[in-house]
């Protein structure tokens, strides 16, 4: 029984993984989740080199380790920007459905690929009374069964896809680094991906992945150009206040001439700041992934409905086997205490037929003695319940009109009374009453009858329980 306790405990215990690629490999950060809450982080990663432009599902063509080794529990990936349609919609409704059903509509607007080719998802980023700001992912379904065959080549089944520069946007908000009261622009330059972003009291308005590098003085033009073009855009459809500076967020140092240059072109003041101040990517989409908060999900259904059944299976073929077990150890016990019971019980019944026939002419011995002291004892009689009726009425103008009394129901009052004070004081007297159980069933009404006003009022007082008997 202990080891099945132990084996049902671990499966309420479960690990969480978040990986990611970075310049110089894969990283990962994992975090075992109990009834005590969370462990503490354990991170890693393995060092390759790989071609930049090699996506997250073609690992199957690089020599790596068998994945499950590292990635343990439920895994969440992140999708680079440049794989994801990302955008951020204000929607007349705070519904979750309509706002599910309004997500697909939207999509197939903006989408170059049809609805039945993507998955998408969607979170809420804000809600005001009867409207609210999601925003929208898409990928393209091939490229998600890609990344579920990739990893389940190298030993890992996915659970969960996310986006990358979601991951960076929770580190750099848990961080105290977004600037919540105006219009921000960042951009972040991880390595992996290149993209401007407009965020607004910290939420995002749009992503804009873009192909460049911060090592080439050319990136300050198309730069330039990228945050006149979004900003236009964005006044069209938000009131939103002039921004004062573009953060960059990079993994590698920007040149100083570089900097220089790009404030001269934009008119903006530019903040430099190293991704290495942050925990690791894998960090962030790991604390996206253990929220609470719903949040953009990219794995198909079907993969959620199979990855539940073959849990069950599992948890159900350990239950099964333990509870199988332990049938089997307790019915060899029962089978080897059986004929010591039996040559007992055989004993016991022996004695039993003995005292049987003197225990029936007991039982009878005593059901008379109890009917005859019910039949001596007047303290529950008609009389006595009538006496205490009588004795507990107020001072006053109350008149019994009917008094019924049955042993198995008690006493049946009704009456009237000068008002409804003078016969609640007569409820509340009864009510402290040992003879009586308390008062049910009390009704009271006012009644005219010849132009007298009159109290009516009716009562059932229940006999107090007779020392326990039933």
């Amino acid at each position: 029984m202990k080891d099945l306790l132990n084996k049902i405990k671990k499966f309420r215990e479960k690990t969480v993984t978040a990986a990611c690629r970075t310049p110089v490999g894969i990283e990962w950060t994992s975090v075992k989740i109990s009834q005590e809450g969370h462990q503490s982080l354990h991170q890693d990663q393995i060092l390759m080199d790989l071609p930049m432009d090699i996506p997250l599902e073609a690992l199957e063509d690089v020599d790596i380790p068998d994945l499950s080794d590292h990635l343990k529990g439920e895994v969440t990936v992140a999708l680079r920007a440049s794989e994801l349609l990302m955008r951020t919609l204000d929607v007349p409704t705070a519904d979750p459905q309509e706002i599910s059903d309004m997500v697909e509509f939207q999509v197939d607007k903006i989408s170059p690929f049809p609805i039945d080719q993507l998955a998408v998802s969607h979170e809420t980023l804000q809600t005001s009374e009867g409207a609210a700001r999601i925003l929208i992912a898409s990928a393209r379904r091939k490229r998600i069964d890609a990344i579920g065959t990739t990893f389940s080549q190298h030993g890992t089944r996915i659970h969960s896809i996310d986006a990358r520069v979601l991951g960076w946007l929770q580190l750099l908000q848990d961080g105290d680094k977004l600037d919540e009261g105006a219009c921000e622009i960042l951009l972040i330059s991880d390595g992996i991906d290149f993209i401007l972003a407009v965020l607004h009291h910290g939420n995002p308005l749009i992503f804009r992945p873009l192909e460049a590098n911060l090592d080439d003085m050319n990136v300050v033009d198309e730069l330039t150009y990228e945050i006149g073009y979004t900003l236009t855009m964005l006044d069209a459809e938000h009131d939103l206040p002039e921004p004062e500076a573009l953060t960059v967020w990079s993994i590698e140092t920007i040149p100083a001439a570089l900097v220089s240059k790009l404030k001269e072109k934009s008119g903006l003041k530019v903040n430099c700041n190293s991704l290495h101040e942050l925990p690791p990517l894998s960090e962030g989409i790991l604390r996206r992934t253990i929220s609470p908060q719903p949040r953009i999900e990219l794995i198909p259904s079907e993969w959620i409905e199979q990855e539940n059944n073959r849990k069950m299976r599992k948890q159900f073929a350990v239950i099964s086997g333990s509870i199988a077990a332990i049938w089997l150890s307790i019915l060899l016990i029962f089978l080897t205490v059986f004929k010591v019971r039996d040559v007992k019980l055989a004993g016991i019944q022996k004695e039993y037929n003995t005292i049987e026939s003197l225990a029936q002419q007991a039982k009878q011995n005593q059901e008379k003695l109890d009917k005859l002291k019910d039949s001596s004892d007047r303290t529950y009689s008609s009389l006595e319940c009538l006496r205490e009726a009588t004795r507990l009425l107020p001072a006053g103008d109350i008149e019994f009109a009917s008094y019924n009394y049955s042993k198995e129901k008690g006493v049946t009052l009704r009456g009237t009374g000068r008002d409804k004070s003078i016969v609640t004081d007569f409820f509340t007297t009864l009510n402290k009453s040992d003879l009586f159980d308390g008062v049910r069933n009390e009704s009271i009404t006012d009644k005219t009858t010849k132009g007298v006003r009159r109290t009516v009022f009716s009562v059932t007082l229940p006999i107090a329980d007779k020392g326990g008997e039933s």
